[in-house]
């Protein structure tokens, strides 16, 4: 039986009892593989990167969707601005203001497409265990290692508008309609499985960050069944 990962591409797969039901066997996958990135993640450094004087990822991802020049500079603008509202949110309570905090920039990026795409909402509490939990992911998206300055500058300017993009058309789609909704939920699919490898159907958010999807569904079960008695 072919067992799916909350990593596209697992590095590591623990043994499964021969007599495991498949949910087990997938939640016992899902809870290893977060706890190893939970461990492996607390012992390595934060991913911060100075902040670049000119930001050049609106331009560049404006570029991408239209060859019209005053589309594009009207998108890059948007984007700008994106990038700067969320500046002022995650950065307000900290002194670092020459630099750009990547790993906290992932971690509000998947807290948010989750939200979107689960309605699960999370606090900043949450963002702190979740960074640490998606560190080694952080570093293999952004190649951090080998990774200039500028290419990790442009990495975080995109997870930021991206995050914030998402964001945003998921609270104006919910007056516009279940389609708009669906348009929105695929989006945050993709993005959490073409820029970071992450299997959604998978996870969920917790107060210890990511946790299995099943397991959460089935606090929630029990909760409301305890209610009901």
């Amino acid at each position: 039986m072919t067992k799916r990962s909350i990593l596209r591409n697992p590095i590591h797969r623990p043994t499964m009892p021969s007599r495991a039901t498949p949910a087990l066997m997938r939640k016992t996958l899902v809870d290893a593989l977060l706890h190893l990135s939970l461990s492996e993640g607390a012992s390595q450094p934060s991913l911060k990167v100075e902040r670049a004087a000119v930001a050049t990822a609106p331009s560049r991802m404006a570029a991408a969707q239209t060859s019209d020049p005053a589309a594009r500079a009207q998108i890059a603008a948007s984007y700008s601005r994106y990038l700067d509202t969320y500046r002022a949110i995650a950065q307000a309570s900290t002194e670092e203001q020459s630099l750009d905090d990547v790993g906290r920039a992932v971690a509000f990026f998947v807290a948010v497409n989750l939200h979107a795409l689960h309605g699960v909402d999370a606090d900043t509490h949450v963002l702190i265990p979740l960074e640490r939990q998606l560190r080694r992911l952080t570093r293999d998206a952004s190649k951090w290692d080998t990774a200039s300055t500028p290419e990790r500058q442009a990495f975080f300017e995109q997870i930021a508008i991206a995050a914030m993009l998402v964001s945003g058309t998921r609270a104006s789609a919910a007056s516009q309609g279940p389609q708009a909704v669906s348009g929105v939920r695929r989006a945050a699919r993709t993005y959490l499985e073409q820029t970071l490898g992450l299997n959604p159907d998978l996870v969920t958010l917790g107060p210890t960050g990511m946790v299995p999807r099943e397991h959460n569904t089935t606090a929630r079960l029990a909760a409301t069944a305890g209610q009901r008695a």
